[in-house]
């Protein structure tokens, strides 16, 4: 999977072609960005007696302030979640890598006897490609998400959101796959599909003794996991197997209740526009004498997979995310061709920059440059992390290590060199201009662009005004006086 990370023009040239794709691409931009703008508008609505106005740029800043509190003191907060979950009767193990996670999971397996497992969403096993170490050893994963099922049924797609993983289908394309693999009459009505996909789910929610489950947040000083979902299927993973396994980052640590409570004021308005989700599930330890259900056994895996070595650099800013997906609801480069052509687990800005640092930047050539850096990434990203400057700082490093072409290192450094020559500077823009409006020929947009056609491949290019920046500046202030 992570040399798919490689061929970012080339999927994302399929996905320009695919017509359907835009459609659904479309839909979910409207539905996501509409939303989260209602709910942060709304949230000053929601004032207190101690807080008469809210102010939700103020609760960014208390959130980017909790993400560093533990970034800066990892370590500490990491040993005092494993001391406190052990107390609770939990087990936590430490992974470096995918294999890692593969290889305690299959272990936790085979000491219990499990031969099917129910899973509910979890980036880290996706990163890990842990259903097909599963279906290796004999092990029956099943999603019990529902796109993540929709996606597993169609024969093991990825997703390409990771709040809505099965965005790129529309209703028809899931009413066909549902008719096809359940075998019964074709449904066209949401409710009923979703009714259909939980007759068909329950009796895998019955017959399984490993549920695995991801973590939006570790609370530090309770040893819980803390579960955000909409659909319910989280719980049933978490409480009915006997056997409970957690696999999330190391970043997702927060020291407190409280904090966790302030973050979650956060995560729904950005992700789904809602004030809350449907369900908030803070699991700790294991069942109890006087507890109606729960897990017999709960295991935590905590995964490193190339977060540590950005603690400390100068792309720690990345570890604050929460995983809201708001980065990718508002660019404009993921509403055109979708998750896939990022070809790795995380899509969109946040995942240009995570891929990169995780799977290397020689894996991920093209991913730091597919943004336009508009920074609308940043501007709604709740816990403030810089986006476009880390895809900007990822350029830079491309460019040192000499994994760009040699005509593109050449080009910056003739920029670079005149730029830092205003008049010379002044000069080729003026000739430049002229070029770019004798390629128009009087016509609005260029159809050719001369020297780089690869630019207008696909599109036309604007026509500049006539003048350059300068001369129109100096025009401009002509007039005024």
């Amino acid at each position: 999977m992570r040399s798919q990370a490689m061929f970012f023009q080339r999927r994302s040239g399929e996905a320009l072609a695919d017509a359907r794709l835009r459609r659904n691409l479309d839909g979910l931009r409207d539905k996501f960005v509409g939303m989260r703008a209602r709910a942060v508008s709304a949230y000053a609505d929601h004032g207190t007696a101690t807080v008469p106005n809210p102010d939700f740029e103020a609760l960014r800043d208390a959130g980017a302030a909790i993400r560093d509190r533990v970034l800066k003191d990892l370590d500490v907060w990491l040993e005092l979640f494993e001391h406190k979950a052990t107390q609770r009767g939990a087990r936590v193990h430490w992974a470096k890598d995918g294999r890692e996670i593969c290889e305690h999971v299959l272990a936790i397996a085979r000491q219990h006897g499990i031969t099917k497992v129910i899973k509910s969403k979890s980036m880290l096993s996706e990163e890990a490609q842990l259903n097909v170490a599963l279906t290796a050893a004999g092990i029956e994963p099943v999603e019990t998400d529902l796109g993540e099922y929709i996606l597993q049924i169609s024969g093991n797609e990825p997703p390409s959101h990771i709040l809505a993983p099965a965005a790129h289908k529309n209703l028809d394309e899931v009413a066909d796959l549902f008719a096809e693999k359940h075998g019964k009459p074709k449904k066209t009505e949401i409710p009923a599909l979703t009714r259909e996909a939980r007759e068909v789910l329950r009796e895998h929610f019955l017959s399984a003794g490993m549920g695995i489950s991801g973590g939006n947040f570790l609370i530090a000083d309770t040893g819980s996991v803390a579960l955000v979902t909409n659909e319910g299927n989280g719980r049933m993973v978490t409480t009915l197997p006997k056997v409970h396994v957690v696999i999330t980052g190391i970043e997702k640590i927060v020291p407190t209740l409280e904090d966790f409570a302030t973050l979650m004021r956060l995560l729904p308005r950005s992700a789904t526009g809602q004030e809350i989700s449907n369900y908030v599930s803070v699991c700790t330890g294991t069942k109890g004498e006087a507890d109606a259900d729960g897990p017999e056994h709960t295991y935590f895996i905590l995964v490193d997979n190339g977060r540590a070595g950005l603690v400390g650099s100068e792309f720690q800013e990345m570890l604050r995310c929460i995983r809201c997906g708001a980065c990718m609801n508002h660019c404009p480069v993921y509403q055109t061709v979708g998750g896939h052509a990022y070809g790795w687990v995380y899509p969109g800005p946040m995942g240009s920059v995570l891929t990169s640092l995780y799977t290397g930047l020689e894996n991920a050539l093209d991913l730091p440059h597919a943004a336009t850096l508009c920074n609308q990434c940043g501007v709604v990203c709740p816990v403030r992390i810089p986006l476009a400057e880390l895809q900007r700082k990822l350029r830079e490093k491309q460019t040192e290590r000499r994994l760009r072409p040699w005509t593109e290192r050449a080009a910056l450094g003739i920029w670079a060199w005149v730029a830092q020559r205003p008049a010379l500077y002044a000069l080729a823009a003026k000739l430049g201009v002229r070029y770019l409006r004798w390629l128009a020929d009087g016509q609005n947009y260029i159809k050719v662009l001369g020297l780089a056609p690869g630019w207008t491949a696909g599109r036309d290019f604007p026509a500049p005004q006539e003048g350059t920046f300068r001369e129109l500046y100096k025009r401009r202030q002509e007039n005024r006086t």
